[in-house]
């Protein structure tokens, strides 16, 4: 099953589901400043050309956005998952994806 696309205005920054929950508090700041290093590493996957690690890293950072309370952050990162395992040797459509991951995850907050 294919996700269908999650589209958010570029100057609204995303927040938590969880945000208001004090069991979370201490926890998505820890999240949330992980995620410029898992941007980094999608990139440099990506700019090789190791689509198989790219999809590896978008189904970690699936599971983790959902847990963490991003279910768009989720979404997009298992829409790169399946764009990676369905159309393997579509760049174009697997970059296309990480693009708009890479600027949801620019705008993600604690």
């Amino acid at each position: 099953m294919i996700a269908t696309r999650t589209e958010v205005p570029p100057t609204e920054y995303v927040y938590s589901s969880w945000q208001s929950d004090p069991d979370y508090s201490d926890l998505l700041p820890l999240f949330v400043d992980e995620l410029p290093s898992m941007r980094r590493t999608l990139l440099e996957f990506a700019k090789v050309c190791d689509f198989e690690n790219v999809k590896r890293e978008a189904h970690k950072l699936r599971g983790s956005a959902g847990g963490y309370g991003y279910p768009g952050l989720s979404q997009l990162a298992g829409q790169l998952e399946d764009t990676c395992k369905t159309s393997a040797r579509d760049s174009n459509a697997i970059l296309q994806d990480l693009d708009q991951l890479i600027g949801y995850i620019e705008r993600v907050r604690a």
